[in-house]
């Protein structure tokens, strides 16, 4: 990427009052980093005398703000320096960083999806880290991790934190129902099917058996891709053309929208349910079973621990299809912007931030997978009724295809899934007619 210009005090203030203009609405400034008062824009003033890292990151809510604001501040007490740290929302995130990057302005360090690491590589935006990603640093991450973060033949970030998801289900829900809740027999999507049907026809239950995004929004796709791939359908081919149209695609899909339009065991609005949605309405006892993440059950815990929730769950694998088991596995990563003058204080806060205690405090109270092996390996994880099962999930782990054009691929993967849930065209027809947009997408 092009080198940043000078760093002196009165073009940081610059800086940062553009981020302020970019993030306007999407901002979260952690107090106790940059060592000096606040500005009229909401950031903190570093010290003119000491070297400053910008440090840009993603959705930092009320569970991991404490963890930042105290590894910020010990940071640029152990180094000597100023760390200008900023939080945009994910709404925001994407377009703030393409700014930023397109004006001069990239933050030195930033926290983000590695699957956006092609479209930077493509603008030279980012630094190759390989002579950080070797030896002893790299043999941190077990190879499924780190390869996450390679494109190219290179290392462009470091990775930073991991999800995947799993099945849960509402114990009470399925006991109401005349089903096993401790055995519930949901191995497959017909499995989850047949259970779903019982949930519905039962007299003793008024709840939805299972909860289905369908919404206007990224995670719409993601939460359709288990079914997509656990079919024999895929993305792209090994040359990274598009290839979502085949019959194996179309059954996947099929089944998908039937959930609610054939069989109509979801809740009433999948159209308008974003993965939030359906995961608090599990949360809250509203639904009988979700795909999701970790922290929904950590979520159900702490609500219980504020008695604001009353009800029994279980977690099991994501059901297999005809091709087998998958889990959507999503990386973030961490990189160094090539606009960067502060190479090796960027490296030496990734470093900092990659202490084995400090791995193991941000996934615990984050709510994501660890990414280290010494970390994974803690009794916390590999004992825990919540985590275990996540952990297992890792062998059934799938992450989305490399693409530059990703979002632009992803949103007509949403397109189609809302036409067919909507009943506007077959399964067939959808992926079609999002084949064909893809193939011109792809073709530019």
């Amino acid at each position: 990427m092009p080198h940043d210009t000078d760093e002196s005090s009165e073009n940081s203030i610059d800086r940062r009052q553009l981020l302020g203009a970019l993030g306007a609405g999407g901002l979260v400034t952690i107090a106790g980093c940059g060592g000096g008062g606040n500005n009229s824009d909401g950031t903190t003033s570093g010290d003119g005398d000491k070297e400053t890292v910008q440090f840009l990151t993603m959705g930092v809510g009320d569970n991991i703000k404490s963890f930042f604001e105290e590894n910020n501040t010990a940071f640029e007490e152990e180094y000597g320096v100023n760390l200008e740290f900023t939080s945009v929302t994910w709404g925001n995130a994407q377009s703030t960083v393409n700014n930023r990057v397109e004006g001069g302005k990239a933050p030195d360090v930033a926290r983000w999806p590695a699957r956006w690491i092609p479209q930077m590589v493509g603008k030279d935006a980012l630094e190759p880290l390989d002579d950080l990603m070797q030896g002893d640093f790299l043999d941190r991450f077990p190879s499924g991790i780190s390869d996450g973060v390679r494109y190219q033949d290179h290392y462009y970030g470091v990775p930073w934190a991991a999800s995947n998801k799993c099945l849960y289900y509402n114990k009470d829900v399925f006991e109401k129902a005349g089903l096993d809740p401790e055995n519930p027999s949901l191995d497959s999507w017909e499995d989850m099917l047949a259970a779903a049907k019982q949930i519905k026809t039962s007299d003793n239950v008024s709840t939805p058996a299972l909860g289905l995004a369908g919404a206007d929004a990224i995670e719409t796709a993601s939460q359709y891709y288990h079914y997509h791939w656990s079919y024999g359908a895929d993305l792209v081919d090994d040359d990274n053309n598009p290839v979502v149209n085949t019959s194996e695609a179309a059954d996947a899909l099929d089944f998908y929208a039937g959930l609610s339009t054939e069989y109509g065991v979801t809740q009433s609005s999948p159209l308008s349910s974003t993965r939030q949605d359906i995961r608090q309405l599990f949360e809250a006892g509203e639904i009988g079973m979700v795909i999701g993440h970790v922290y929904t059950g950590l979520n159900i815990e702490s609500a219980k621990e504020k008695d604001e929730a009353d009800f029994n769950y279980g977690i099991v694998q994501v059901p297999k299809g005809p091709a087998g088991r998958y889990s959507l596995f999503t990386i973030d990563s961490v990189t160094v912007f090539s606009q960067t003058e502060v190479k090796d204080l960027a490296y030496d806060l990734i470093k900092f931030y990659f202490d084995e205690e400090r791995r193991f405090q941000y996934s615990k109270q984050k709510g994501f997978l660890p990414v280290t092996k010494a970390v994974s390996e803690r009794d916390y994880f590999t004992e825990s009724g919540n985590w275990a099962p996540f952990v297992e999930a890792s062998q059934y782990a799938r992450a989305r295809p490399k693409l530059k054009q990703f979002g632009q691929f992803n949103n007509r993967m949403v397109q189609a899934i809302q036409e067919t849930l909507a009943g506007q065209k077959s399964a067939q027809a959808a992926l079609d007619s999002a084949q064909a947009d893809l193939e011109e997408l792809m073709s530019e």
